[in-house]
């Protein structure tokens, strides 16, 4: 019995608190209230969406366009016409054509210091000079004068008459004959103490200027030499360059 009051005795003090707790509205669940968080009102706006506005283009300036200047011809001044004697004085001869043109049929070629006879010309064609010349030996046909800086023909002073009577001779020098200065048109041929280039000069000898051969031949710089006698000079001349003959036998 002591043991149920003493149980008693501390259950009811649990039981007045639980008795007051249902008085005072205890274990009722309470919702704890939400804030509510405002809405963000967004202002539409009924402006049209800006248009891109294009940058101006520039318009291309046109480059003046310039008409291409005109080849121009290769004209060669010389002393050549048709009747004439002229000499092949390109390194490499020279192709004669069967018209006036680098395009048109070759008939030959004729190799360097070949004398020929001009027959008609000059004629412009394909940026060169061309002369109709017959070689003597059945070849006729064009063949182009070159360039100024590069002539392939010009006129041979090495054939025809002499200044004192006879006939230039297309043959070789020998010692003994009577020889005539043929250098180009406005050229003199140089006469030297002794054979060679470095040799002191003697004289000027201008065209048709005839000497006798009395030496040689020395072989020196690449060249012939001739000792020679004239009226009022004398010494040593080289007869020429592959191209051009400078002194010319003389026959009678």
């Amino acid at each position: 019995m002591r043991v149920n009051r003493i149980r008693l005795s501390i259950l009811m003090p649990f039981g007045l608190l639980f008795l007051a707790a249902m008085a005072c509205g205890g274990f009722q669940v309470r919702v704890t209230p939400v804030p509510k968080t405002p809405q963000m009102i967004v202002a539409t706006s009924t402006t049209a969406p800006p248009t891109n506005t294009p940058s101006p283009v520039k318009a291309p300036t046109l480059a003046a366009t310039l008409a291409p200047s005109p080849t121009p011809t290769q004209t060669v001044t010389s002393d050549l016409a048709p009747g004439s004697t002229a000499r092949v004085t390109a390194n490499g001869g020279v192709n004669v054509r069967e018209q006036r043109s680098a395009s048109a049929k070759m008939l030959g070629n004729l190799k360097p210091n070949t004398v020929v006879t001009i027959r008609s010309g000059p004629a412009q064609a394909d940026n060169f000079t061309w002369w109709e010349i017959d070689d003597g030996a059945g070849l006729v046909g064009w063949v182009a004068g070159g360039t100024k800086e590069d002539p392939w023909l010009t006129l041979d002073t090495s054939t025809g008459p002499a200044a004192g009577g006879g006939k230039l001779a297309n043959r070789p020098i020998r010692l003994g004959d009577r020889v005539q200065v043929t250098m180009p048109s406005g050229k003199a041929l140089t006469v030297r103490e002794a054979a060679g280039t470095s040799a002191t000069r003697v004289a000027l000898a201008l065209p048709s200027t005839l000497f006798s051969v009395r030496g040689g031949p020395v072989s020196q710089d690449g060249l012939t030499w001739w000792q020679l006698e004239g009226e009022t000079i004398k010494g040593w001349a080289a007869e020429g360059q592959e191209g051009e003959r400078w002194l010319t036998p003389v026959d009678q």
